[in-house]
């Protein structure tokens, strides 16, 4: 059902359309817009991706092993302080 939807005279067609209602001096304005939102977009992304990546300092549960994140105030398996 979806198969032809992006053929070349839709984009060409959705193009005129954009350029007769918008004009070509605000379509070029559009157009970085987009750019400059897709651009921010793609940077905030890799940013995430790049913080998941790093990894979170741990220690171990004194009482069983079990390592936990470096803030995290009790064992979650065993519940002893970590304090």
């Amino acid at each position: 059902m979806l198969g032809g939807l992006f053929q070349p005279s839709h984009l060409l067609l959705l193009l005129i359309v954009l350029l007769l209602v918008l004009g070509p001096g605000r379509l070029v304005e559009v157009g970085r817009a987009l750019g400059a939102s897709w651009r921010a977009l793609v940077a905030a992304w890799r940013a995430g991706l790049q913080e998941q990546a790093a990894p979170l300092p741990a220690r171990a549960c004194p009482r069983c092993g079990v390592w936990s994140a470096e803030t995290a105030k009790y064992c979650t398996r065993c519940g002893a302080s970590l304090g």
